[in-house]
């Protein structure tokens, strides 16, 4: 009964490191504005929401934008350009489809 439970919690710990290593793994495309979106967005979530949405239209990401904003997003209007611009051009429709090309 013992060796069970140091069995299941090995295997819960290894299962907890395997999550964590794999979240810290995503990273933002390198571009202007990277560090605004990086710093707003993980206030609230994990990157892999944002890199999971890639190759929305600009559109897309401006309705994503007005989304998050209803949940409590407050930036400025000079920020909220920043990651529409950053957002649009590092994971919008036309650079989602030029990485899978690669």
């Amino acid at each position: 009964m013992s060796s069970v439970r140091v069995m299941i919690g090995v295997l819960g710990a290894c299962v907890l490191m395997l999550g964590a290593a794999s979240a810290q793994g995503i990273e933002l495309p390198a571009g202007p504005n990277r560090e605004v979106v990086s710093h707003e967005c993980q206030a609230c979530h994990d990157l892999s929401m944002v890199v999971a949405s890639a190759g929305l239209t600009r559109d897309g990401w401006n309705s994503i934008i007005e989304e998050m904003t209803s949940y409590g997003l407050s930036v400025s209007a000079d920020q909220r350009t920043q990651i529409l611009e950053y957002l649009s051009t590092y994971l919008g429709s036309a650079s989602a489809s030029s990485n899978a090309s690669r």
